[in-house]
């Protein structure tokens, strides 16, 4: 712990980095944490409450109080978005068959609704601000996943592809996993 040289090796990852913004109301910090720790696949209804009750009260912590709001917001429109991305993953799988038996060409209507899920991932992703890391990293985690499993069901599409990435968001730099994405 305190040998001279232990301190040199430790690495010292986001020293310097602000990574939550900062709330003095409790019951709006546990509104934001609750959320953030949440899957916004299905977000349960006493989490809704629990925000839409710290939102809406009356106090003194306004910065807290739209960290908050643009929390809750970006859940709101991931849980959304997470179900039109099940839908066409679940179209794709009902095209190629269970064991991929029908695998052909795509009807114009899916690489269409496979295109524009892609252009509007990246420009909601782009969207956030440097201050915003925090949430940034939080959709990429959500969406990410859904991402990846329908570029693994199409073949020949764009090499911009290739941005959507998880564990490089993550902090874990250099994985074989992040090497392999």
């Amino acid at each position: 712990g305190n040998n001279p040289i232990s301190w040199k090796l430790r690495r010292f990852f986001s020293s310097n980095e602000k990574h939550l913004p900062a709330i003095s109301d409790p019951e709006i910090e546990s509104a934001f944490k609750d959320l953030l720790a949440a899957s916004w696949n299905e977000l349960p209804d006493s989490l809704v409450a629990e925000a839409k009750k710290a939102v809406s009260k009356a106090t003194d912590d306004n910065a807290g109080q739209e960290a908050l709001k643009n929390v809750f917001r970006a859940a709101e429109a991931c849980e959304e978005f997470s179900g039109t991305l099940v839908t066409l993953r679940m179209a794709l799988d009902d095209l190629c068959g269970l064991t991929g038996e029908n695998v052909g060409p795509l009807p114009g209507y899916i690489e269409d609704a496979v295109k524009a899920s892609y252009n509007r991932y990246m420009t909601y992703l782009e969207s956030f601000g440097p201050e915003e890391n925090y949430l940034r990293k939080k959709v990429e985690t959500e969406l990410g996943t859904k991402m990846i499993h329908l570029k693994m069901r199409c073949s020949g599409i764009g090499s911009e592809w290739g941005k959507i990435s998880l564990i490089g968001t993550s902090g874990i730099s250099g994985s074989y996993v992040e090497l392999r994405a």
